[in-house]
């Protein structure tokens, strides 16, 4: 039997196997993949056109789960020509070029059948025949990240990376050429220049290198923004070119996380900072959600107080890791999840909004104090410009 019919005989079987009656529910549990790029890489024509046997690297998202590759071709099955993934990534998968593939789009399916949408970009099979054009700009419009070298493979493991959270950023990346290569990582912030850098040195193939990030330049918290990790070969051959070779993706860092997780609203005149109360100004700003709903701290560091007081309720102040700032939390339904001199991460479950003390309705009273600290000569400061940067980010 000949490769080519083998290709069509896997394309209907898989056809038949995932077809389904009418109206009936298809069991797919994983998450379809999303196309990105498609290049010839190894083996390929003149141009860059791919041949049979030729290895064509689909480039995207949630890669991981590819099992099959089906060359769509012209309208309609009758020339899909279906392949079996050489390898998966999370950002990328390589196919060979089964015998009689057609030129055109590509459909990924994972393992279960997970369906991607057919490809934006066209793979051109044939020698001579010209290399497909790259997708329209609109495709891509948006997307941070790009994944460019054929001898490094790279991705962050996380999109968003909050401070202090107990996670650092990570990058993972894979030698994929044939031999060691000497390898270079960046972290750059968009806008703002380098941040760090790592030279590990030679990188042997097919060995998965993790580099963290903790969130700090000099000792203090990196400013919010997005980042990017730059992988690159620096090889003498590599620098010398006018552009290196090079992986790129990117995260969102971001500072703090906003603590109220339910439905919220800052309520009216009353409830900002500076507002007068009997014999004192409000130092703080409410944030109103139904009792019980769950709360967080906006970043991580060291409890420094938490008791029950005739005003505040129910309240715990941390001071926050990277700025030295104090977090106030107060009218908290029950004491505090954590205790005095507990070390928290941003993010960790703290407590349930309440009405403790003196309250007008179920709402956080929150307070940010500048170094050396709440009631320890610090002052405090209007968080609400705060509160809301972290409500429409997290």
């Amino acid at each position: 039997m000949t490769g080519r019919a083998t290709a069509r005989i896997l394309a209907s079987a898989l056809f038949v196997a995932l077809a389904a009656p009418a109206g009936a529910q298809v069991p797919f549990t994983s998450t379809p993949a999303v196309v990105k790029s498609i290049a010839c890489v190894r083996a390929c024509a003149a141009g860059g056109a791919a041949v049979e046997g030729a290895l064509v690297r689909v480039r995207g998202r949630t890669m991981e789960n590819v099992r099959y590759v089906v060359f769509l071709g012209g309208p309609g099955p009758r020339d899909d020509v279906v392949a079996v993934v050489a390898r998966a990534r999370r950002r990328s998968v390589d196919v060979r070029v089964p015998a009689g593939a057609p030129s055109g789009r590509l459909r990924l399916r994972n393992a279960d059948g997970a369906p991607a949408k057919p490809s934006v970009a066209t793979v051109a099979v044939g020698p001579g025949v010209a290399p497909p054009p790259p997708p329209p700009a609109r495709e891509l419009s948006g997307d941070p990240d790009r994944d460019t070298s054929d001898a490094i493979d790279a991705h962050v493991e996380r999109s968003r990376v909050f401070f202090a959270d107990g996670r650092n950023a990570s990058l993972r990346y894979v030698v994929t050429a044939p031999e060691p290569v000497d390898v270079a990582v960046e972290l750059v912030r968009r806008g703002g220049g380098q941040v760090a850098r790592w030279t590990p040195g030679a990188v042997a193939p097919g060995v998965e290198q993790t580099i963290d990030w903790d969130g700090l330049v000099g000792g203090a918290a990196a400013p919010a923004g997005r980042y990017e990790f730059r992988v690159a070969p620096v090889s003498a051959v590599a620098a010398a070119e006018a552009e290196r070779p090079e992986v790129v993706d990117s995260f969102r860092f971001l500072d703090d996380k906003f603590p109220v997780r339910g439905n919220h609203d800052f309520g009216g005149p009353t409830a900002v900072f500076g507002t007068a109360r009997s014999g004192h100004s409000h130092q703080g700003q409410d944030v109103f959600a139904a009792c019980g709903t769950p709360m967080v701290a906006a970043r991580g560091g060291v409890v420094v107080f938490k008791a029950f007081q005739g005003n505040a309720g129910n309240y715990v102040v941390i001071r926050g890791e990277g700025n030295g700032n104090d977090y106030a939390y107060m009218h908290l339904a029950r004491p505090a999840l954590v205790e005095r001199g507990e070390r928290v991460r941003t993010g960790q479950p703290i407590g349930e909004v309440g009405d403790t003390g003196n309250a007008q309705g179920c709402h956080l009273h929150f307070e940010l104090w500048s170094p050396p600290g709440w009631y320890e000569g610090g002052a405090p400061f209007d968080p609400l410009p705060s509160l809301r940067e972290w409500d429409a980010v997290s």
